[in-house]
């Protein structure tokens, strides 16, 4: 039996939307940021910008990465 907590939807509201595309924005961003700090020599703080727009582009799609957890855990079963 399925848990009903955990199942398929989709994810269609103004508020879901919205802060999608400002996740995914915001990613965009510091990506573009994190390759101007990487050029200017500081490593660091382009790899820091980098891994930040990982994660801001990761939550942007996170109803997709949760769909596909879903999937393949279906899969293993």
């Amino acid at each position: 039996m399925k848990n009903p907590k955990h199942r398929r939807r989709a994810h269609r509201s103004r508020g879901e939307m919205i802060s999608t595309f400002c996740f995914v924005l915001v990613g965009l961003f510091f990506a573009g940021e994190a390759r101007v700090l990487w050029d200017e020599g500081t490593q660091l703080k382009g790899g820091a910008m980098g891994l930040c727009a990982v994660l801001c582009i990761a939550a942007g799609l996170r109803f997709h990465i949760h769909n596909l957890w879903l999937k393949l855990a279906g899969y293993r079963k």
